[in-house]
């Protein structure tokens, strides 16, 4: 059955569920009530007997999914329990795609990148208009591409996956192709009729003979799913740090982030894991301890600092 959704369109028609994201306001980038409408979406799709094929697209012709919101995120970076549930909410979109016992089709529909492009490789299989772009993207914004940097090897081969998530290289559907990350190319306008067909010949395969293959190909994901939420957790940790301060803002600002700076701080000695060094001052008038190294002023009293 369909249901109502803030951020995604869920349309169920002859045993093919749509799902749609959509935020056109924001790009389809991602936020928490997204996340948490695409694992309803999901969840209501493994429940359905009557859904045999899922497809998962976003709206318009520009935007599948650039990933994280991070005008959105930037206010969740001062707290890393806050990162740390956004995280798992995320993670958990990738084990329904994965676990959901019924075959993923991928639409792409435009930009893909980040968490998008995450999902994506999630999907069984992918279909893409021969318009749109891919990236993977963490490292200029001081992330992790916690589900990636595990579940590409497999698809492009050792070496293009570390190109593609080193560089942070923006690929089109031909070399998408061409890499293994989709199954087909096609024109925008043909998306709909192939996507289509591809749902019609799965829908006439043996339901359980498709689950128990989904669940058979699963095993290269299922021996290193645990470092999906190692780094998770790594993210979380690293969200309060310099790297995405300075990474978000300079996407925020459109601009190149100066991540050059840090290595330099790190190269003359200094530690660039902290903003201001690494809390070890105390004040010698008020005893206010954990005051970061660069301080010469305690922030508490106004105190010189040795």
């Amino acid at each position: 059955m369909d249901i109502k959704l803030d951020t995604v369109v869920y349309e169920v028609k002859d045993m093919v569920a749509t799902i749609m994201i959509n935020r056109p306001e924001a790009k389809n980038s991602l936020n928490m009530q997204l996340m948490r409408d695409l694992c309803t979406a999901f969840e209501e799709a493994e429940r359905d007997p009557g859904v045999g094929v899922v497809v998962l697209t976003g709206e318009g012709n520009k935007f599948f999914c650039p990933g994280l919101d991070l005008g959105w995120a930037e206010g969740l970076f001062n707290n890393t329990n806050d990162v740390w549930v956004m995280n798992s909410q995320y993670a958990r979109i990738i084990y329904d795609i994965r676990y959901i016992g019924k075959p993923v089709i991928g639409r792409i529909n435009g930009i893909t990148a980040g968490g998008g492009c995450e999902f994506m490789i999630a999907c069984d299989l992918v279909i893409a208009a021969d318009s749109a772009k891919f990236q993977q993207g963490e490292g200029a914004v001081g992330a992790v591409a916690s589900y990636a940097t595990q579940s590409l090897t497999p698809i492009m081969g050792d070496r293009r996956t570390r190109w593609f998530l080193f560089t942070d290289e923006i690929i089109d559907a031909k070399t998408a192709l061409e890499y293994g990350l989709i199954n087909k190319a096609v024109p925008y306008e043909e998306l709909d009729s192939v996507v289509d067909e591809l749902c019609q010949t799965l829908l006439k395969k043996a339901p359980w003979s498709l689950r128990f293959t989904k669940d058979q190909i699963n095993v290269w994901f299922d021996m290193v799913s645990h470092t999906l939420r190692q780094g998770n957790d790594f993210w979380s940790l690293q969200s309060t740090t310099p790297e995405p301060l300075e990474g978000i803002s300079a996407f925020l600002e459109k601009r190149v982030p100066e991540h050059i700076k840090l290595r330099e701080k790190t190269a003359s000695g200094k530690s660039h894991t902290y903003l201001w060094g690494p809390p070890t001052k105390i004040c010698p008038k008020c005893s206010t301890r954990w005051l970061p190294e660069e301080f010469t002023f305690c922030g508490k009293c106004g105190a010189k600092l040795e």
